[in-house]
């Protein structure tokens, strides 16, 4: 009977250990980063301010572990959410489109010009 014991702890154990978490397979990704840290005057976390090549200020709310972005325009207090379905990939809206490369956002919106923006250090 000892042997049928040790058998069923041997196989509870490692049916724990197989439920634990996994171990990340790379370095986190700029937007996980970003999702929990601050990078404005406010300290709202996950929010960045980007500075874009048409010369306006970007504001960039990373939410959801970075999966979600909320985009402000100056002046425009309605965010554009755009998401994406896993780290790393592009993330999309109803009209537009962000891709990341470091610390630019590539912003592709229907019928207008794609607009590169720049993380800034304030706005």
């Amino acid at each position: 009977m000892t042997p049928f014991r040790i058998g069923i702890t041997g196989i509870a154990l490692v049916l724990a250990s197989s439920c634990s978490e996994q171990p990340r397979k790379g370095p986190p990704t700029e937007q996980e980063i970003h999702a929990n840290d601050s990078g404005d005057a406010s300290g709202t976390p996950g929010r960045h301010p980007y500075r874009c090549d048409d010369d306006r200020p970007l504001l960039v709310d990373f939410k959801n572990e970075g999966l979600t972005l909320e985009l402000r325009r100056h002046g425009n207090p309605a965010p554009v959410v755009l998401t994406a379905p896993a780290p790393g990939l592009q993330y999309v809206g109803d009209t537009m489109s962000a891709t990341f490369a470091g610390n630019e956002i590539k912003i592709e919106e229907a019928g207008k010009p794609p607009v590169l923006c720049r993380k800034a250090t304030s706005l």
